[in-house]
């Protein structure tokens, strides 16, 4: 029971850390661009990227993490994950670039239903319950609510916000399908992530000239800049292992219901410190629908998770009570059963009978089934003597002729001295039968 609040515990936990670092990122991202004009949007990911491969390969020689060493067999196991995480995060930051704060956040609110819809095609899982169905339906038509009030955004904004959502949804599920084909806990795929795809985004930094023109950025200069410049690298890296570790102890889908419960805070300062969006009739109540089926998301969720927390709690006490039980019970002594003899072994048979039923008396649960197993000998002995006990069945009219003959028996003991005087009077008659040969002659 412990160990089960400790998991429940543990997955709350990495889920709020992921709202918190998600949502924090953005913001920051959003100051970056808005505030500071700072476009270099492929050198922060790949600084991000670079950060958490560095980091973890320092702390796996340091022998402070169990990660395996990175190879190819490690690498083909998350290529699919390197390859839309990567993608992920540079559609993220271009949407960013094009949308406001909160018309972003409005885009990723789609994101439970794609991934949803897309779980259920790779992941083959059955499909969802109907609250959480209903939830997602109402949280999307919130999101198409909102989005109709707000079209002032770059068409190239809506486009990469479209294609983040999709791309998103995908990197989620394969998350979950790796989680359940691979052995590898979510640091070591975050470790893989980061090592494959660095070179690939060192490479799209100088491609697209942001390594390069960066250094001449004027906002270096700024404090202030270079600290959040600083704080999106590190928040990134965290914000990547939470998105990993709440997928593998949740679903996907959870992990993008997340996004959608913090994108309240986050289109609240969007709103106030940016003012990029006029708060309009439509906008306000896509927000409030959508934020009405994050509410009923997270009251569908409890209600399975109780009614799968209660389930294993039946498991487990179940489980609790078959060591309790042989606890308490006497050691038991089997009766020796003789080698030979049809009625030996049914009366063996009879015993082991009798020795089960008192186990049965004293055993419960799983202990029935011990016993049962330790006495299948003596079961077999008597099926193996039920030959002799048919045989024995078959004579038992001659045993009944023979007590009936018994009386007779007794007379011919009595008459036993009339034998010994018929033996000693043998010769008499031997000479009788001489004097009746020589009348015969006479």
């Amino acid at each position: 029971m412990r160990q089960l609040c400790r998991g429940r515990v543990l997955g709350i936990s990495v889920a709020i850390a992921h709202g918190v670092f998600s949502g924090s990122l953005n913001i920051l991202l959003k100051f970056l661009i808005s505030r500071y004009q700072f476009t270099f949007l492929t050198l922060v990911q790949c600084l991000t990227s670079s950060t958490a491969a560095l980091s973890l390969e320092l702390l796996r020689r340091l022998g402070l993490i169990a990660v395996p060493p990175f190879g190819l067999s490690l690498a083909r196991s998350f290529a699919g994950v390197a390859v839309l995480s990567t993608l992920q995060s540079s559609l993220t930051l271009w949407s960013l670039r094009g949308l406001s704060l909160p018309m972003y956040v409005v885009f990723k609110r789609c994101l439970p239903l794609v991934t949803m819809l897309i779980g259920v095609l790779v992941l083959k899982n059955g499909a969802p319950s109907p609250g959480v169905l209903a939830a997602v339906l109402i949280t999307t038509c919130g999101a198409a609510l909102a989005g109709a009030g707000d079209l002032t955004g770059d068409p190239v904004g809506y486009v990469t916000g479209v294609l983040a959502v999709l791309v998103h949804a995908a990197y989620l599920v394969l998350i979950q399908k790796a989680s359940a084909d691979t052995e590898h806990g979510p640091l070591t795929a975050q470790y893989v992530i980061a090592v494959s795809a660095t070179p690939l985004l060192v490479i799209c930094s100088f491609a697209s000239t942001d390594s390069i023109h960066a250094w001449t950025f004027p906002g270096w200069k700024d404090p202030a800049m270079v600290s959040i410049f600083v704080a999106c690298i590190l928040i990134g890296c965290a914000m990547n292992f939470t998105t990993l570790h709440c997928t593998y102890i949740n679903s996907a889908v959870t992990t993008s219901f997340v996004g959608v419960v913090k994108s309240i805070a986050t289109i609240t300062v969007g709103m106030v410190a940016f003012s990029d969006v006029e708060p309009t009739s439509l906008f306000i109540a896509g927000v409030v629908v959508n934020t009405l089926g994050s509410i009923i998301y997270c009251v569908a969720k409890f209600v399975e998770t109780r009614r799968q927390s209660n389930y294993e709690d039946l498991e487990s006490q179940a489980a609790a009570e078959e060591p309790q039980s042989s606890g308490d019970l006497l050691p038991f002594a089997m009766e020796e059963l003789p080698a030979e003899g049809g009625n030996s072994g049914s009366e063996g048979a009879e015993r082991a009978g009798g020795s089960i039923q008192q186990g049965h008396t004293h055993c419960e649960g799983g202990f029935r089934d011990h016993m049962l197993q330790e006495y299948q000998p003596l079961y077999h002995i008597h099926q193996e003597h039920q030959p002799l006990d048919h045989i024995h069945q078959e004579y038992q009219p001659l045993d009944h002729i023979h007590q009936e003959y018994q009386p007779l028996d007794h007379i011919h003991q009595e008459y036993q001295p009339l034998d010994h005087m018929l033996q000693e009077y043998q010769p008499l008659d031997h000479m009788h039968q001489e004097h009746q040969f020589l009348d015969h002659m006479h």
